[in-house]
């Protein structure tokens, strides 16, 4: 079987109960679609726990891309003066990543041992931004945030990284007529006419699958191949 989970922000019991729910076996493919990290405590747990299964295929988020843009700051040592020798841009961007939650991660991240530092932005590397995906007789689209700029026409390799990572905007519109969008990023909670808050919100080729995690909300996986609904709650 196929399924999608997105945003587990560093829930690491809420990640472990739902691979029990789903009976999550070497069989099958978990597709995760971004924002393992920050917020909660054990994102880089969670991390390491997908790192050593093959069959989990991680996509990005947002806040992978914030503490990849930080790890070079994090990977060496921080002193007063080279604090004081920081460009603008990288005071920002760790700035950007504190402010979204990223300090649970970065004490997770600074007790690792180098190697397994290493490990981590090694994995980050191979995040994929989509992947398109056929289960259950259905063409899928995964991504973590939805189409900015979107085209009928256009490839999906044509589109800028952003477009796939920040975007909130017509989480109830159709992209395809015969390919189905699966995202997160966005809390179904937060979604005008979601019928039920933090359970998966289907409607007219999306599917959004943020049951907000990461604000007091619950994890949910979908199988692409039966289109059942699945919660750690």
């Amino acid at each position: 079987m196929i399924y999608a989970i997105s945003d587990i922000h560093g829930n690491y019991d809420a990640y472990r109960r739902i691979l029990n729910e789903i009976s999550f076996k070497p069989t099958d493919t978990l597709y995760v679609l971004g924002d393992v990290v920050d917020r909660g405590p054990d994102g880089i747990r969670v991390l390491q726990d997908m790192m050593g299964r093959p069959n989990v295929v991680p996509i990005l988020g947002n806040h992978e891309l914030m503490m990849a843009v930080s790890l070079k700051l994090l990977m060496r040592e921080i002193t007063e003066g080279s604090v004081s020798e920081l460009g603008e841009a990288e005071i920002g961007a760790l700035a950007d990543w504190f402010a979204n939650g990223g300090e649970p991660t970065l004490r997770a991240f600074n007790a690792l041992s180098q190697a397994k530092r290493l490990e981590i932005v090694e994995y980050l590397g191979e995040f994929s931004l989509y992947e398109e995906v056929r289960a259950g007789g259905r063409d899928y689209v995964l991504v973590h945030a939805g189409i900015d700029n979107f085209s009928p026409d256009r490839p999906l390799e044509d589109y800028d990284p952003a477009d796939f990572l920040e975007g909130r905007s017509g989480l109830t519109d159709a992209y395809w007529p015969d390919r189905t969008v699966i995202s997160g990023h966005t809390p179904t909670r937060l979604i005008p006419g979601s019928p039920a808050p933090d359970r998966i919100y289907k409607t007219r080729g999306r599917i959004c699958i943020d049951c907000g995690c990461g604000f007091g909300g619950t994890l949910g996986a979908l199988c692409l191949d039966t289109g059942e609904e699945f919660y750690a709650d």
